[in-house]
């Protein structure tokens, strides 16, 4: 059984400096490693190597997505408007509402990683539908003078790279969690906010330029038990409540 499915568009894995590696690989190793700090195992993380814009949809992925627990998605223009990466998405959906539920207690089997923000809901075929209802994470900051966006990258620069390894700590956090109760770590049901040993925490949404405050209060809060809410995008509308 694979533990996570790394779902991607090539142009992501495309280092800007010949030589380096891409963002993809590097995303995958130092994740590799952070879970195996907090598993004391060794993950099964899979991608597809051969990934290149002109490949044909390897039909090979969708037979292993009914042995894949996790899936990753790393979101950016590219990703949400490529037929291939769509149908990634949409398969493992399918696969996993085929078998039991996209669902483990109140956290999703698909993650959400922004490496690049995306504009508006009104493109990027059928993934908006699903990542509407997933919080993510994300991999950049927007500078609140210029509004420029600055992606998390080891190659920009000390802080670029403290915020991208606190990030990928933080994604390790979840999915080690995520895991543990599928493997039925836990004895009890992880709907339920009483069988918590901790508090459920609501910590409100901020302004862009309080986020890393937020994120910093939100890892520690988890890393002492508690349950933070909200775990998933709040509905807009009030019949969608």
């Amino acid at each position: 059984m694979n533990d996570i499915f790394i779902s991607y568009a090539h142009v992501d894995n495309e280092s800007l400096t010949e030589g380096q590696k891409g963002w993809i690989s590097q995303f995958h190793r130092t994740l590799e490693i952070r879970l195996r700090q907090l598993m004391g195992e060794n993950p099964k993380i899979w991608r597809d190597m051969k990934l290149s814009g002109t490949d044909i949809f390897d039909e090979k992925i969708l037979n292993e997505f009914g042995n894949t627990r996790l899936m990753i998605s790393v979101v950016s223009p590219r990703y949400v408007n490529s037929e291939w990466c769509n149908r990634e998405l949409n398969e493992f959906h399918q696969s996993l509402e085929n078998s039991g539920g996209i669902r483990v207690g109140e956290k999703a089997r698909i993650i959400k990683v922004v490496k690049t923000p995306v504009d508006g809901d009104d493109s990027g075929g059928s993934a908006h539908s699903i990542f509407n209802s997933l919080l993510g994470f994300e991999f950049f900051e927007v500078d609140s003078e210029t509004g420029r966006v600055r992606e998390y990258n080891e190659e920009f620069g000390h802080e670029a790279k403290r915020n991208y390894l606190e990030r990928v700590y933080d994604l390790a956090h979840e999915i080690t969690g995520i895991l543990k109760e599928m493997d039925g770590g836990s004895g009890k049901p992880a709907d339920s906010p009483a069988t918590q040993t901790g508090r459920v925490v609501y910590l409100a949404d901020v302004t862009s330029d309080l986020k890393p405050e937020r994120d910093r209060i939100r890892r520690e809060l988890l890393e002492r038990g508690h349950t933070v809410l909200p775990d998933r995008p709040l509905p807009l509308d009030a019949d969608e409540a």
